[in-house]
């Protein structure tokens, strides 16, 4: 996160998931000269009485329930908090990196 704030110059705003250790190391790295926010999703299974043991179950995702925005730091704008834009990069990189394998 350092090696991040050190290659910008201008304020940015910055979105997350939910893992608590960005916290640390986005303030230890940006301060307050950010607009900091983390998308949150929260996943749960289709239904109350679904058993976790179930064929359909280990090989299907969860149901997603909620997804929440939160404002960490500074004034990010929250039509622009997203992880959409970074987890397609990563799918087309590993996509990429795919092809070199046997």
């Amino acid at each position: 996160m350092k090696d991040l704030a050190s290659r910008i110059k201008n304020r940015i705003q910055l979105t997350t998931d939910g893992l608590a250790s960005y916290l640390k190391a986005v303030n230890d790295a940006f301060g307050s000269e950010i607009d900091f926010a983390q998308l949150v999703k929260v996943y749960g299974s289709s239904s109350e009485s679904e058993s976790e043991n179930t064929t359909d179950r280990k090989y299907s995702p969860s149901k997603l329930k909620s997804i929440n925005k939160i404002s960490i730091c500074g004034n990010p704008d929250e039509d622009h908090i997203s992880t959409s834009y970074v987890e397609r990069q990563n799918l087309t990189m590993r996509m990429h990196m795919r092809r070199f394998t046997g």
